[in-house]
């Protein structure tokens, strides 16, 4: 299937996170549309609190009415799903099951050895997708991500300060692009501490998103 072509896996046994039968590896979600528009999301990991099996997809962006769906329709637009070519997968491809009351710090430790087998999942992504502009969702993905990257030390680690409405040229290898991590939505509405950052970012990722133009080798 085309969702698979960069480099995804559809079955993973690496680190025995499956074992348990309730939960499955979702599909990437791909649109495989042919654009100069290339856009890779970048989720933490596909585990939801209730209902575990209904995340299919990476970012659950096969439900025409799911949330992220509707609020990344609202941020670039709805022709995103149908004019750019737009990849979206996790850092780590398996769910992970934790309490939902964990704290950040606390996801990330019961992610990172997770990742340790995830990761040259994601660099083979990036080398195969060749993104023009990459986002993050939430501090641990964003975290994890800078770490692959040839440039990582020129990102904040914490997103409160990585956050800054600019988009800054990442580097993997050879593949060069306009990265930003992107705030949870919840954290997007508190405008009072967000405001003028997040103003500045949809207008630079507008801007990107018209010229149809960045960095990519």
């Amino acid at each position: 299937m085309d969702c698979y072509k960069f480099g995804y896996p559809e079955q993973c046994n690496k680190c025995g996170a499956l074992s348990n039968v309730e939960l499955k590896l979702p599909m990437p979600y791909y649109n495989n549309v042919t654009s100069s528009k290339k856009i890779m999301l970048i989720g933490q990991d596909p585990y939801i609190y209730r209902n575990h099996n209904r995340v299919e997809y990476v970012l659950m962006l096969n439900e025409e009415k799911g949330q992220l769906k509707r609020w990344l329709g609202g941020l670039f637009g709805n022709d995103i799903f149908s004019e750019v070519e737009l990849y979206a997968t996790n850092v780590v491809k398996c769910p992970v099951k934790r309490e939902p009351s964990s704290s950040l710090k606390r996801v990330l430790s019961l992610l990172r050895p997770y990742f340790e087998n995830c990761r040259d999942y994601l660099i083979t992504e990036i080398n195969q997708f060749k993104p023009t502009l990459v986002l993050t969702f939430g501090e641990p993905a964003h975290k994890l991500f800078i770490g692959i990257l040839s440039n990582g030390d020129a990102f904040e680690d914490r997103t409160k300060e990585a956050f800054t409405g600019e988009f800054k040229q990442a580097v993997l290898g050879d593949i060069r692009f306009d990265y930003s991590p992107c705030l949870h939505i919840k954290t997007y509405r508190v405008a009072e501490t967000y405001g003028d950052r997040i103003r500045k970012f949809k207008n630079h990722l507008m801007e990107k998103l018209n010229s149809g133009s960045s960095s990519s080798s």
